[in-house]
């Protein structure tokens, strides 16, 4: 289970934000939000202000995929270095 916390989004260094984006987290789907790529972290946030942000040094592999046949839809990939909040 994942856990989103209240946050409010980064305005310091963003160099990329894309709305209407859908964030999936070990297959659980956490619906529609904003992505934020900053200078020191990864957020996401949905509508009412909830979210997760990753500084980049817990993030130990990303990737921009298109195969279409691995997932059905291009995705930003993700993996973090330790557990996320709610994780045991």
């Amino acid at each position: 289970m994942v856990v989103l916390k209240r946050l409010v989004a980064p305005t310091e260094g963003v160099r990329h934000e894309q709305r209407e984006t859908r964030a999936e987290v070990d297959g659980q789907e956490l619906g529609s939000g904003t992505l934020l790529v900053a200078e020191a972290r990864l957020s996401w946030l949905d509508g009412s202000g909830m979210g997760f942000s990753l500084e980049y040094p817990t993030i130990g592999l990303h990737a921009i995929s298109r195969d279409v046949g691995a997932y059905p839809q291009e995705h930003l990939y993700v993996m973090v270095n330790g557990k996320l909040p709610g994780e045991s």
